[in-house]
């Protein structure tokens, strides 16, 4: 299938967001969520399941369904590959850089593995321990070999079914399911297995962000059927939802806290915004959010060719390796913050920004030379 320049433009401009975010820089408090109340993550699993339903809805008819499962399968293994990479560097240089270097960043993102080394080393080759910053892979890798599963039932059930079904497991995950299912787990156990915690899964529950994947496999089967613009609300709703978009962003930035005080809501009621869950006010931020996207998408892939769309692409393009690439070297930045976590001083911020994103470009192009 064709690429779509547009797609791969947003998701390089995604992988600068998420970068900036990760690095220990003073530019993180502005990235991390520049959209309102959801951050760049949530965009990336939607573009990401977007396009594997684009990809893979197409390629049942041409090649079929085991050729299908087939290639995301392999998919999912090469994922799984970087995943592990990623664990052996933490668990080796990280490790010894956080212990020994008494960096307290790198200390705090392994603080399980130094307390349960033995556990963290057989639950996280199993996806159940995920370090902060090595747990977007495994909800990535998660979702491929669910796929097949999605787009199998939407062709033999309806695509109603497939978002009522990915829906109410969001709900599940609402009501605690996670923690549920991994007390089941360590019940079941026993004196076996030591326990997980909790907060040792990750920061992105799968039964909640599940539904952004199941949304973006819809939307990607609605596109190369070419029924996405039926399916589209009309004009005047896709403004309402670009005003509401504004709304969320003002709101986000504390100026309509004379009308409603953002921080007595999320102390009042946490869970609404809750990233972990996928809480109801991120996902509706979203929502808005994705509709206002698609209406000005048309003026905003003019806009990025003429002002550096072509590197965003370039970056897009080369989304998996870029995105581990930046995990190295943003797990390294954080071996550069001292025991009392003194920000850095304008030039090592100036060093590692400018070293890390020359080494995403060099890497994307890379890429591009080996498809050529």
């Amino acid at each position: 299938m064709q690429r779509r320049s547009e797609l791969d433009t947003l998701r390089g401009m995604l992988l600068i967001l998420m970068t900036l975010t990760h690095l220990p820089t003073r530019l993180s408090a502005y990235s991390s969520q520049v959209f309102g109340f959801v951050s760049a993550a949530e965009g990336f699993v939607f573009l990401s399941g977007l396009v594997a339903g684009m990809v893979y809805w197409r390629a049942i008819d041409w090649r079929g369904e085991d050729w299908m499962r087939s290639r995301l399968r392999a998919r999912a293994f090469e994922l799984y590959r970087w995943h592990l990479l990623l664990l052996l560097f933490l668990f080796t240089v990280g490790a010894a850089i956080g212990w020994y270097g008494g960096r307290p960043m790198l200390r705090n993102l392994l603080s399980f593995y130094f307390d349960q080394p033995a556990a963290a080393l057989w639950a996280a080759p199993l996806l159940l321990y995920q370090p902060p910053l090595l747990d977007i892979l495994p909800t990535y890798i998660v979702q491929l070999l669910l796929t097949p599963f999605w787009l199998m039932q939407a062709r033999r059930h309806g695509w109603g079914r497939v978002l009522l079904f990915s829906s109410l497991v969001w709900v599940f995950a609402q009501c605690g399911g996670r923690a549920l299912l991994l007390d089941g787990f360590n019940h079941l156990t026993g004196d076996s297995v030591p326990s997980l915690p909790l907060p040792a899964l990750g920061f992105f529950d799968d039964l909640a962000w599940q539904l952004l994947w199941v949304f973006g496999l819809w939307t990607g089967h609605l596109a190369v059927s070419g029924r996405l613009a039926a399916q589209l609300p009309r004009r005047g709703l896709r403004l309402a939802a670009a005003g509401t978009a504004l709304v969320y962003l003002a709101w986000y930035h504390r100026l309509l806290d004379p009308l409603l005080p953002m921080d007595l809501l999320r102390l009042q009621h946490p869970v609404l915004f809750d990233k972990v869950l996928l809480g109801p006010m991120r996902l509706a931020n979203f929502a808005v959010l994705a509709i206002s996207t698609g209406l000005a998408l048309p003026a905003l892939s003019r806009l990025l060719r003429r002002t550096g769309g072509a590197v965003l692409g370039l970056l897009g393009r080369a989304s998996l390796r870029v995105f581990a690439a930046h995990l190295f070297l943003a797990l390294l930045a954080f071996g550069l913050v001292d025991a009392d976590e003194h920000p850095l001083d304008g030039l090592t911020e100036g060093l590692v920004l400018a070293t890390t994103f020359g080494v995403m470009l060099w890497v994307a192009l890379h890429q591009q030379r080996r498809r050529f």
